[in-house]
């Protein structure tokens, strides 16, 4: 259908970046345009501005509906949505906690200033212990205090205290004894430093409250009162613990999804002020992203989806990326609005511009995010649903709203118009639409180099889904245990499994190769010490034989080996520590490898050299297997390359496909790629040459950038389609590209600032992952603002093969 409007000079909020072109309310010496609309896009368009008054009520009554549901929303204390429980490699670690239990306690290290064999700091520990062992919730306590050593005293097989009263005061056992310990029981170290300034407690929490966030932060806070009324005179202390870690991580959850949301409606609002220096402007932009959020909210709490480490971020995401349509409809009702001194109509007649390219860099952008959705991590496939969703949400509440209220408000003043003509945006534009006309050769060579640039940095990604490295530094969680790492001992371990046949540790040779896989494990750089049954075996027959000739009737005589099991089930102490090593059947043994965790050392590498040193000792005696949680992460990790590689592909192909419909030419739908890849190729280069991780957060970076830039393209090739199509018997190939430029230019400023400094918030962020995501996002929507503003044009004038193909399929 046509329509003899003058649509197309609505589209043309970018005309005041040439200062000698005044923008006024009569346009009567504009030539009128014919604008060549779908039946379907004028009865839409129509229908919006038509029936807009019961579109409102019926918007604002669903949405009432929908925040009922809010309250509802719940999170997830256990983390399990940053793994895929479905794994092999989760069910084996499931089968592990069932075997041997689980290994998770609450650590408290206090550091003295004077030794801990010091009767006063020793007093201070016997309190402290008393005290965590009244209180409810928590099953075990282990401390200096309360250890006990199997042993023998005066010819008396048993267990005997490691601090004994003398008189009115503690002692501790000699050092001898205390090493000789520690050899025995390398857990001793959680215990006990090595410099003796330091001391240890071991929490152990009721199985039912492992995952309570409120029992955790009540536990943590009792436990902290405890030791700050008994800790002897100038100690300080640390609490750490996987339980402490899910609570911060909890805890920034929400401060992350509520800080973001804020701090992108802070954002999106100023730059929608700053454009259109009108608060009423503005109000609508909010009320639009508030009911937007409101929504998304709801649609989590009605499908279960808990408010984890990426979810917390689509409130900010779908913020900063619905403003965009506000913009562009402001836009062009305002430019109309002067032309036809009709609201209903400036509304109409807006639409008619922005209503299918809108709706189109809605569904790209949907098609971005809903690319993820590949990913067998039930976190990354969540942010997948919730954005594609709530982009799309945002799009219906944009069109929906945005006409309704522009018609009941007053339009721009002339003077403010006259103003946005001739802000800092405007000029800069200006100079670099100059600099394309007279350089557009060299900043397509720019383009090109600095893509080859990236690219070369693609092979040296890396991934690491390590739960510990998801904090960064700064959080007080990750300098305590930095501090208990300094001065107390090294806190991350790999469980190691070897599976056998029943009652294979039963027999000396299987402890000889068990001893020599420990003589491996620790030539390991990674390795720092190895707790399992083994030095208790050797410590006990060391008591019944001399030193000299303990380990050769270990490992040769089967009597040695019975004698000792006889001896470990004479105390209930022996037997709860044999269970922690060894199954009933005798089949299934158990090592706590104690590792450093560098951050240079992928953990995947240590995992593989700990296996590979275990089952080359081990040989054919058993299976070997790497678990904990630590392995469970990181297990994670193999996938996501391959996650990364489908949704890449995935979104690259729907997109593609989209534009082509959408521009109506696959010629435009593949020129409109070029400036996309761009972001895509920066984003994976700056992973590679920065070091930064490929994890549960960042995996996602490229396709949803690839759904983000995509919209810029949309509306400049668009406007071009038209200029090429409507006017290409007045003007020449030059004049269109550069009509089509200043038409879109400055919304396309305007939208990539408010992307930008939304991503730019990310970094202040207490998630390692999410800030790596601010950083690939904001470079990310640069590089895309270049090669849309940028390198695009310069393309289109560079390239005589383009251009051809341009104009034969834009004819």
């Amino acid at each position: 259908m046509s329509m003899s409007t003058d649509v197309e000079a609505a589209s043309e909020p970018c005309r005041g970046m040439y200062p000698n072109r005044r923008i006024h309310d009569d346009r009567e010496d504009k030539p009128e345009i014919t604008y060549v609309l779908k039946p379907t896009e004028k009865m839409m368009s129509d229908l919006l501005v038509n029936r807009r008054g019961l579109l409102v009520w019926l918007t604002v009554l669903v949405t009432a509906g929908l925040v009922c549901f809010i309250p509802g929303m719940t999170t997830d204390p256990t983390l399990k949505s940053g793994i895929d429980t479905d794994a092999p490699d989760y069910r084996e670690y499931e089968r592990f906690l069932k075997i041997f239990g689980s290994e998770e306690f609450i650590l408290i290290a206090v550091r003295n200033t004077g030794p801990v064999d010091d009767p006063k700091v020793l007093k201070s520990l016997a309190a402290i212990t008393e005290q965590l062992e009244g209180l409810d919730k928590v099953t075990d306590v282990v401390s200096l205090a309360n250890f006990k050593m199997f042993g023998e005293k005066q010819g008396l097989f048993g267990s005997y205290d490691l601090v004994r009263t003398e008189g009115d005061s503690l002692k501790l056992a000699d050092g001898a004894e205390v090493e000789k310990i520690r050899k025995a029981l390398p857990v001793f170290d959680f215990l006990l430093s090595r410099d003796g300034k330091t001391f240890g407690l071991l929490v152990r929490l009721d199985d039912e409250w492992r995952f309570d966030i409120p029992v955790i932060e009540e536990t943590v806070g009792r436990i902290g009162s405890i030791v700050r009324s008994h800790e002897a005179d100038g100690s300080e202390y640390r609490i750490v613990g996987a339980p402490i870690v899910r609570q911060a991580i909890h805890k920034y959850n929400l401060q992350t999804a509520v800080l973001f949301g804020i701090l992108c409606l802070t954002i999106a609002t100023s730059v929608s002020f700053y454009i259109f220096k009108s608060l009423r402007v503005t109000l609508i932009a909010m009320t639009v992203m508030t009911m937007c959020v409101a929504w998304i909210l709801a649609f989590m709490s009605i499908t279960g989806i808990p408010l984890n480490s990426t979810t917390g971020l689509s409130f900010g995401l779908v913020l900063i990326v619905s403003v965009a349509a506000v913009i562009r409809i402001t836009t062009h009702f305002n430019e109309r609005y002067s032309q036809v001194h009709d609201r209903a109509e400036a509304a109409r007649q807006a639409l008619y511009v922005v209503l299918v390219p809108c709706f189109m860099c809605s569904t790209t952008t949907s098609v971005g995010f809903g690319s993820i959705m590949v990913s067998t991590i039930p976190m990354v496939f969540q942010l997948g649903l919730i954005m594609s969703l709530g982009v799309m949400m945002s799009f219906v509440l944009c069109v929906v709203l945005t006409p309704a209220f522009l018609t009941k408000m007053k339009p721009i003043s002339p003077l403010s118009y006259e103003r946005m003509s001739r802000d800092w945006t405007a000029k800069a534009l200006a100079a670099i639409e100059r600099a394309i006309v007279k350089y557009h050769r060299r900043c397509v060579v720019m383009g090109l180099v600095g893509a080859l640039v990236m690219t070369a940095g693609i092979p040296f990604i890396h991934s690491d889904t390590q739960i510990l490295r998801m904090l960064s530094d700064r959080t007080p969680e990750m300098k305590d245990i930095h501090f208990v790492e300094e001065h107390l001992t090294r806190i991350h371990s790999l469980e190691l499994v070897i599976e056998a046949e029943p009652r294979i540790f039963r027999q000396p040779e299987a402890w000889k190769k068990v001893s020599a896989m420990q003589e491996r494990l620790m030539a390991l750089p990674e390795v720092v010490s190895i707790d399992s049954f083994l030095p208790l075996l050797e410590y006990l027959t060391e008591m019944l034989d001399s030193p000299e000739s303990s380990k050769t009737e270990l490992f040769s005589d089967p009597r040695m080996l019975t004698d000792l099991f006889a001896l470990v089930s004479f105390s209930a102490d022996a037997r709860m520590l044999a269970r922690r090593f060894l199954d009933e059947d005798f089949g299934i043994l158990h090592l706590s490898v104690k590792i450093k965790n560098s951050p240079s050392v992928p953990i995947a590498n240590t995992i593989e050299e700990v296996r590979s040193a275990a089952q080359s000792a081990m040989g054919h005696t058993g299976r070997v297997s790497v678990t904990g949680d630590i392995a469970v992460f990181a297990a994670q990790a193999s996938g996501l390359v391959t996650s990364q590689l489908y949704s890449l592909i995935l979104a690259f192909t729907a997109i593609t496909a989209l534009l082509m419909i959408h521009l109506r030419s696959v010629t435009l739908g593949l020129i409109s790629l070029i400036p996309n890849l761009f972001p895509v190729v920066t984003i994976l280069g700056v992973m590679g040459w920065l070091g930064i991780s490929l994890d549960t957060v960042t995996v996602f970076c490229a396709a949803v950038a690839l759904g983000l830039a995509v919209d810029d393209t949309v509306h400049f090739l668009k406007q071009l389609r038209n200029e090429l199509k409507l006017r290409g018997h007045e003007q020449t190939f030059e004049q269109s590209v550069h009509r089509a430029y200043e038409i879109t230019a400055k919304a396309m400023v305007s939208t990539s600032a408010v992307l930008f400094f939304g991503f730019v918030m990310l970094l202040l962020s207490p998630f390692r992952p999410v800030n790596s995501f601010g950083i690939l996002s904001s470079v990310a929507i640069l590089t895309a603002l270049f090669g849309d503003v940028l390198l695009l044009p310069s393309l289109l004038l560079s390239s005589n093969f383009v251009r051809r193909l341009l104009l034969r399929g834009g004819a």
